[in-house]
């Protein structure tokens, strides 16, 4: 059983990303076409809908001119958001966060417009990445976090409750209380460290100290100063490869207690 669910979870995984390259080379290849293919593509759709406009909306006085820039504008935010959708999917199988697929919704947004400029009939233009495309991603990724990325926590004792009276399965009362499900975190990386330091039978120190480090500070800095640091001769019980791996995930709380009583809490934000 756990081998043909890993075996659904890794073909989810290549599916989600595989749509989402498509949808991908499908939006690149309408950027590849000539502005007069584009254009013709477009009015014949605008044609039928101002026609479709003028049959319900008795006087109506939208240009087709002006149909038609919408109806274009429309379309550019229309395939980013579907590409959002498919991107969200992905990131759930693949544990990418909101901050990466972003980035990603970003540069295709970028790479689409500059593609724009290949024929000698069309241009790019910085309106459309940010306002229309990467515009679109952006509800597309939002939308589904929105109703599908919202935690769900079941108590253990109405659960085993439930279980005892025959009222779920063991499997549901496991995955109730042991769900492992994917959700989707603005970042996966901590940026900030809270630390702490205590130093035994030094009062004076311990108020300096919390004064110095009461704001967190940026990881990188932390970073930049570690390889400078000989934890070597402070008998700390990790390397220095350890504490950034850790300094570098979210959520972490470290507390090391050297061999001469000092106290260090490292706290990742």
């Amino acid at each position: 059983m756990q081998t043909n669910n890993l075996i659904k979870k890794i073909n989810a995984k290549n599916i989600s990303l595989a749509i989402s390259i498509i949808i991908t080379l499908i939006i690149f290849s309408m950027s590849l076409t000539s502005g007069t293919d584009s254009g013709e593509l477009s009015s014949g759709f605008t044609v039928s809908l101002k026609s479709m406009l003028d049959k319900v909306f008795i006087g109506n006085t939208i240009s087709i001119d002006t149909l038609h820039i919408i109806v274009r504008k429309g379309a550019h935010v229309f395939e980013y958001f579907i590409l959002g959708v498919s991107y969200f999917f992905t990131a759930k199988y693949w544990k990418l966060s909101v901050l990466k697929i972003l980035a990603i919704g970003l540069l295709t947004a970028t790479v689409d417009e500059l593609l724009q400029s290949v024929p000698a009939d069309r241009t790019t233009s910085a309106i459309d990445i940010f306002l229309y495309d990467f515009g679109g991603f952006v509800l597309g990724v939002t939308l589904f976090l929105l109703l599908f990325n919202r935690k769900i926590e079941y108590s253990t004792e109405e659960t085993l409750k439930l279980l005892s009276q025959n009222q779920i399965s063991r499997r549901k009362a496991y995955r109730r209380l042991y769900s492992t499900k994917d959700r989707i975190y603005f970042t996966n990386n901590a940026h900030f460290v809270k630390l702490k330091i205590k130093i035994p039978d030094e009062k004076g120190v311990n108020r300096f100290l919390a004064v110095l480090f009461f704001l967190p500070f940026p990881i990188f800095i932390v970073k930049l100063i570690l390889p400078f640091i000989k934890m070597d001769k402070m008998d700390i019980p990790v390397t220095k490869a350890e504490l950034m791996k850790i300094i570098s995930s979210k959520n972490i709380s470290l507390v090391v207690n050297t061999s001469t009583k000092e106290k260090i809490i490292i706290k990742t934000i």
